[in-house]
């Protein structure tokens, strides 16, 4: 073990299971496959330790935020749990990174049902500061400008990342509340 592992092993993290170039991602409206392994969301940390290897926990005591700094990868548990309801994936360098956020580029290849990911969120609905579109029971984001910066022109085809909630959608909250 090398000085920088030692020190991540410390203080939270490991050294990934897979390299960020050998991740393969789809989306379907039945969940996601990260290199061919069903996973939905919501899921427990846990298995995406498994697949991934230990992330490094960012948010406060109460608040789970996780990233794989390595795999440009993050996600958010709800507040004492360690249910996972939103996966996040850095696509490109954002001026406004905060510590939340994956210090390099997801590099793996990242589709949804099938399509590339920016062709599949080209769809969606503009919403000033990025594109949201509803699937199956997700909710999909991508961001394409520093609206905390306060840019609300940015560059409408260059986005910094996907962020996968389970916020229903209302037909999905409908069928829920028919089936109950």
């Amino acid at each position: 073990m090398g000085f920088f592992d030692f020190f991540r092993n410390l203080f939270g993290g490991s050294k990934p299971k897979i390299s960020s170039k050998e991740l393969k991602i789809d989306l379907t409206e039945n969940g996601m496959t990260i290199n061919g392994r069903n996973i939905d969301i919501p899921c427990h940390l846990d298995i995406l330790k498994e697949l991934l290897g230990k992330p490094i926990k960012t948010g406060k005591k109460h608040h789970g935020n996780y990233k794989w700094d390595e795999l440009g990868l993050r996600c958010y548990t709800n507040s004492q749990s360690s249910v996972v309801n939103c996966i996040g994936i850095k696509t490109s360098a954002g001026e406004c990174d905060t510590k939340h956020d994956p210090k390099s580029m997801f590099e793996g290849v990242l589709t949804i049902n099938g399509e590339p990911w920016e062709e599949f969120m080209s769809h969606g609905v503009d919403e000033e500061v990025a594109r949201q579109r509803d699937f199956g029971i997700y909710s999909l984001f991508s961001e394409y400008t520093d609206f905390e910066k306060g840019d609300r022109e940015g560059c409408k085809g260059a986005y910094v990342g996907v962020e996968i909630s389970i916020n229903l959608s209302e037909r999905a909250l409908n069928e829920l509340v028919q089936n109950n």
